[in-house]
């Protein structure tokens, strides 16, 4: 993990310039991020990333919120993200 993804995978507080430079990344930088992030705005931000990549870190992050993992399970076009997030929701529900 180079060192703007564990700056920001260790944030526990988000400023909108904070959000917008993880928003500015390449998706594959996103992608990781998306999966150890806490920050509930962003990870919705993500979870409608236009790369499947980006929106299957979300469907894999228990910190994502319960709404947007169901809507990441029944609405995604991808069946990865879809399966990821049906998973994480299994989890989180049992």
């Amino acid at each position: 993990m180079n060192g703007d993804l564990q700056f920001y995978a260790g944030k526990t507080e988000w400023s909108p310039w904070d959000e917008a430079a993880v928003l500015k990344m390449s998706y594959e930088l996103r992608a990781e991020l998306a999966t150890t992030i806490t920050c509930v705005g962003l990870l919705v931000d993500l979870s409608m990333d236009q790369h499947a990549i980006v929106r299957k870190g979300v469907a894999l992050n228990p910190f994502t919120p319960i709404t947007t993992l169901k809507r990441l399970a029944e609405q995604d076009l991808c069946s990865s993200v879809q399966d990821s997030a049906k998973k994480t929701l299994a989890v989180l529900t049992s």
